[in-house]
């Protein structure tokens, strides 16, 4: 199921800067730190790669398709976002995350859940699956906060 996830990875760059097997931090870019705010986006990067430029390959993991895809990190991006080290992560530990991020069920037409539920679902599938502590979950919960989601009726996926 790793390999399925790995496959489904966007890299306009060609071959270069794919996930290698090093370890690698794990963090969880929040835009926005207010529940209520449905434009918020959040996804989970860890760095691939620097070019001879120093600029920074990021890998992200996010609700919109493609799942996850590799793009240049910029300084923009760091200065308006807040960012939650969730640790380190072996390569077969990254596998598990596409896969959970795959599985999570999420309704697209939604108007009452979105990427902030989204994520919440991918980190308590990580939880759930020993891929991070409970502790790491609730500081970073505390910190954002992930909304959490809330039954669909009819109108809200119309």
């Amino acid at each position: 199921m790793a390999t399925d996830a790995r496959a489904t990875v966007i890299n306009p760059f060609g071959g270069q800067y794919p996930d290698d097997n090093t370890t690698k931090e794990v963090v969880l870019q929040a835009d926005g730190l207010v529940a209520a705010n449905p434009d918020d986006r959040h996804v989970l990067r860890w760095t691939n790669g620097t070019d001879l430029d120093g600029k920074r390959y990021i890998q992200i993991v996010q609700l919109s398709v493609p799942h996850t895809q590799v793009k240049i990190d910029s300084e923009r991006s760091l200065q308006l976002n807040t960012l939650h080290v969730l640790g380190q992560y072996t390569r077969a530990q990254r596998n598990q995350i596409l896969a959970h991020a795959k599985t999570v069920k999420f309704n697209r037409k939604s108007h009452v859940n979105n990427c902030q539920t989204w994520m919440r679902s991918l980190l308590m599938a990580m939880v759930n699956d020993g891929l991070l502590s409970a502790e790491i979950f609730d500081k970073v919960d505390a910190d954002v906060p992930l909304k959490k989601a809330v039954p669909e009726l009819l109108e809200d996926v119309a």
